[in-house]
């Protein structure tokens, strides 16, 4: 579970969840959808589709929402394009995604409703290098928006992409039956970057090859991780995040890291690793 302020949580949209669905078919997504949606519908939250396809599409896409016209009419349920979130063919840009869902959300606080959950498959949206570093980096300013906003999320991948990718695009959401990644990370309203749950070896792989990904503004700026939420700090963690601090020359600083964290750290060949001042505290 990632800890209470943090991004996200594993109780439902209308406590600003980041969850995903990792399938094998599209149908299981769509089913996944509907009752994501139901939800939020029943939270008195705007839901929001993403769509790629034409209206009629989006509408069989919905088909197993019940009374799908009442909600459209409504404005509960929405349909956006997914040419507009996320633009026209290359890779998405993190940041003009991110402030376009803001607005969205926004925009439901004022007509009325409690907040926005959103949802669409990104699937496509991840065919290249080029495309998953720049929705990975989407992914985690997303979630460090909901840190502090009503927005959730649903998010699809199919499991064609590979193993290595949905597992790194399932350690930015909240853990569920379809994402068991005893490791989390998210984004921290500060910005900081935040890690929970236990450090499993396909994890602490996975955020090796995750964490440049994060960074593409500011590049060069001091990195925070807030270790709040980390159940247990072994030596494969701390040695991942050395070598990410060695290798892109970024300052890296744990926050909140467990008090065995500084002890492992005597020990361990991890100078490039500091404590924040209340780091050996929580």
């Amino acid at each position: 579970m990632r800890p209470f302020g943090g991004a996200g949580s594993a109780r439902g949209p209308g406590v600003r969840g980041h969850a995903c669905c990792l399938h094998g078919d599209v149908a299981d997504y769509r089913r996944r959808l509907a009752d994501f949606f139901a939800e939020g519908v029943r939270d008195g939250l705007r839901v929001a589709y993403i769509s790629s396809g034409r209206a009629e599409t989006a509408r069989a896409d919905l088909a197993d929402l019940s009374d799908l016209d009442r909600l459209l009419a409504a404005g509960a349920v929405y349909v956006m394009s997914a040419r507009d979130v996320y633009g026209t063919g290359g890779p998405v840009d993190p940041e003009r995604a991110v402030a376009f869902v803001a607005a969205t959300t926004e925009q439901a606080l004022a007509d009325g409703f409690r907040g926005l959950a959103v949802s669409g498959d990104a699937t496509e949206l991840i065919s290249t290098p080029a495309q998953h570093d720049a929705f990975t980096r989407y992914e985690f300013l997303a979630d460090r928006y909901m840190a502090s906003h009503p927005l959730s999320a649903l998010c699809g991948y199919g499991l064609e992409l590979g193993n290595d990718t949905v597992t790194e695009l399932a350690l930015l959401h909240t853990p569920s039956s379809s994402n068991e990644t005893p490791l989390q990370v998210f984004g921290c309203a500060d910005g900081a970057i935040g890690l929970a749950g236990e450090c499993d070896l396909g994890g602490v792989a996975a955020l090796g090859r995750l964490l440049p990904r994060l960074r593409t503004a500011d590049a060069c700026a001091p990195a925070v991780v807030d270790m709040a939420g980390v159940e247990y700090v072994d030596h494969r963690l701390l040695l991942t995040l050395d070598r990410y601090a060695r290798e892109t020359g970024i300052a890296v600083s744990l926050r909140s890291a467990p008090p065995f964290a500084a002890r492992l750290m005597e020990l361990l060949p991890v100078s490039s690793l500091q404590l924040a001042e209340s780091g050996a505290q929580g």
